[in-house]
Parts: C-alpha cells; sequence; structure tokens
C-alpha cells in the first residue's frame, strides 16, 4: 500500500506486539508483552494491507500521538505505552462495539531512523470466552482465532516514526465508517482530522485516471485516450464509493475488453499511479462535479501545429475525424471573432 514505500514494505518486520481483550463485563487487566507468538508472517502481512494512504492527520494536541511520542523516545517503554493505549481503548469502548482484541505492535525496517506503530482492532466474540481462561494458551487461542478470520479487522492505525519524533500523518481505516471517514469513537481515540477533503481526493483521482490512459494509449481503442477518458469517469461518477478495484474496473471497461496483456499493464501502471498520487487503498464517495470536469486538450502535429483547447469542448467546438490514410481531419468552429490572432517570435516557436 501506498503508506510504505516499496523499501518498507520489503523490510519491514515486528520487533514486539502486544494484545488486550476490549469489551466485554471484565475489568480491564494489563497484560504483558507478547513472546514466542507464531504466525508473524500472517501479522505482518495484515498490517501491510491494512496501509492505505493516509487521509488523517494528527490534532495539534493529540494524547494519543503524545503516548506514541513517549513510547518513541524510550520516556516509556513499549509495554507500558501499549498497556495504557489499550486501556484508554477499552474505557472508551462504546456498548455498539462488539468485543475483540486490540493489538499494538513496534515494527521496523532497514532503515534504522524508522519506526512504526501498528494499532488493530480486531473483532472475534469468542476472545472474550476464551480469555476467561487466563493464560498463555488463551492467548494462543485468540492469536490462532485471528489467523482463521483474515477479513475481521474493523479498526487499524499506522504511524512512522522518524529519527525518533512521530509523524503527523496517519494511516486509518475504520471498516464502520463511511470510508475514508472514521467512526466518531475511533476518530475521538485516535484525535485526528482529515488531512484531504472529497474534491481533493476526486482531483487527484482525475490525474490517476488521466495518466494512467495516457501511458497506456496503444492498448484503448483507435487509441483514442479523450474517449476512454470520458467512459472511466462515466463509470465512476454515479457510485457510492470508488476504490482501486473500482478504478481498476472501469478502465477495463474503457479499454474496451483489454486482453490479459492490456490489463497487466494497466494494472501496473494504475497502481503507480494510485501510489503517487496517494490513493492506494483509499475509498471514498467521489465528487460528481470534480469528475465531471474535462481536462484540457493538447494536440501537436507532424507539421508543428499545436492546439490547446477546453475537454468540454471536444465534439461541440472541436471535432477531429480520422482520415483513411492515418491522419486527422480537426475542425473549429467559433461563433464569434477571434480573440487572439498574430504571429508569435521565432524564439517562442523554438521553445513551444
Amino acid at each position: 500500500m501506498s503508506f510504505l514505500t516499496d523499501d518498507e514494505l520489503a523490510s519491514l518486520r515486528i520487533n514486539q506486539m502486544i494484545l488486550h481483550v476490549v469489551g466485554g463485563k471484565q475489568a480491564f487487566e494489563p497484560q504483558p508483552t507478547m513472546e514466542g507468538v507464531e504466525h508473524i508472517e500472517f501479522f505482518l502481512a495484515r498490517i501491510q494491507d491494512a496501509a492505505v494512504s493516509g487521509v488523517h492527520r494528527f490534532e495539534e494536541r493529540s494524547g494519543t500521538r503524545d503516548l506514541l511520542q513517549q513510547m518513541a523516545s524510550q520516556t516509556a517503554s513499549f509495554e507500558e505505552g501499549a498497556q495504557e493505549l489499550s486501556r484508554r481503548f477499552s474505557k472508551d469502548h462504546v456498548g455498539s462495539s462488539s468485543n475483540g482484541a486490540f493489538f499494538v505492535f513496534e515494527l521496523s525496517t532497514d532503515d534504522p531512523s524508522v519506526l512504526f506503530y501498528s494499532l488493530i482492532k480486531y473483532d472475534y466474540g469468542e476472545a472474550i470466552e476464551l480469555y476467561e481462561d487466563n493464560g498463555r494458551n488463551a492467548l494462543r487461542q485468540i492469536v490462532q482465532a485471528f489467523v482463521r478470520q483474515k477479513r475481521a479487522i474493523q479498526k487499524s492505525c499506522l504511524v512512522r516514526v522518524r529519527n525518533g519524533v512521530v509523524e503527523s500523518h496517519v494511516s486509518a481505516i475504520d471498516r464502520m465508517g463511511e470510508a475514508p471517514d472514521l467512526t466518531d469513537y475511533f476518530q475521538k481515540f485516535l484525535e485526528v482530522v482529515r488531512d484531504r477533503d472529497t474534491q481533493e481526493l476526486s482531483r487527484k483521482l482525475n490525474e490517476v485516471l488521466r495518466t494512467t490512459l495516457q501511458q497506456c494509449r496503444s492498448r484503448l481503442p483507435n487509441g483514442d485516450v479523450p474517449a476512454a477518458l470520458a467512459a472511466t469517469k462515466d463509470h465512476l461518477r454515479g457510485r457510492d464509493s470508488v476504490d482501486d478495484e473500482g478504478i481498476r474496473e472501469a478502465l477495463f471497461v474503457a479499454a474496451g475488453r483489454p486482453s490479459e496483456e492490456a490489463r497487466a499493464e494497466l494494472d501496473k501502471v494504475l497502481a503507480k499511479q494510485l501510489k503517487e498520487k496517494k490513493l492506494a487503498g483509499v475509498s471514498f464517495r467521489p465528487d460528481p462535479n470534480t469528475l465531471r470536469r474535462a481536462p484540457r486538450h493538447k494536440v501537436h502535429t507532424a507539421e508543428g501545429v499545436q492546439l490547446v483547447y477546453p475537454g468540454e469542448q471536444e465534439n461541440r467546438a472541436v471535432t477531429r475525424q480520422r482520415t483513411e490514410g492515418g491522419g486527422w481531419t480537426i475542425t473549429i468552429r467559433t461563433t464569434q471573432n477571434l480573440v487572439l490572432d498574430e504571429t508569435v517570435p521565432e524564439t517562442s516557436r523554438s521553445n513551444a
């Protein structure tokens, strides 16, 4: 996912982890850092799966960030800090939330200046019953139950620490919220705010679509990027929510039943663009007005003619038609006098 760099993904490892059961009638009981836990690779994979691009940041006075900072600077041990985070999460656990397990992980990479803290709420009703056994065997059973329920992560937060300082940007998901927003409960616990609104996310989506289709022009019907872009936006505009898979599906529709090779190329370019624009893994309700806005078109011909025009004038003021020889006939119609009609200096022409 985009919150992690490629190098971080390749070298991510768990240093320490702790587990507390949340919910139920039992009083909160601090637990020690876990040792000798199996299925480490499974946990790493789940953390990586949940590492979506960040659209939240810590508030100026976030108690959760302050506690993580104490852990990062070692003014509080991992065990002490993780116990307190778990206690706060359990204390404010709302009645409508399901019982389950709350994990805190400390992770490192090959870069010694970087650490990560991951907080995961995992829903599993049997966790409470198992926990009544009160022992290592019960904890191991909870972990194994977690492994069996791969998609049971309800809440997740991933934070980067660089040179001992907790960064403000947060990767967070909440299955119970209306993505990318978090439920009030989880947002209050983390003390975060939205860093990018829906309009900005939609503008970035526009850029992702345009760049992906331009780079995969040869895979499109007649190489027509404007038509494919319009079709992709039409497919996405009416959706309640868009995500990586929905964008991928819309591109395939616009590409007109692409071959496996074409799909692979579209997938590769799309993944790179989503990561660059920090949209990887992010689900959000698209802004229809932003997606309706057509980009400007720029045309350069082999004869040195250059034409730039608003995308909404395609097939209105500007029409383009293929000729039999493989060229184009471009027609511009206007009902008004020309706004500009003059020669330009040679230097301008050579630099254009």
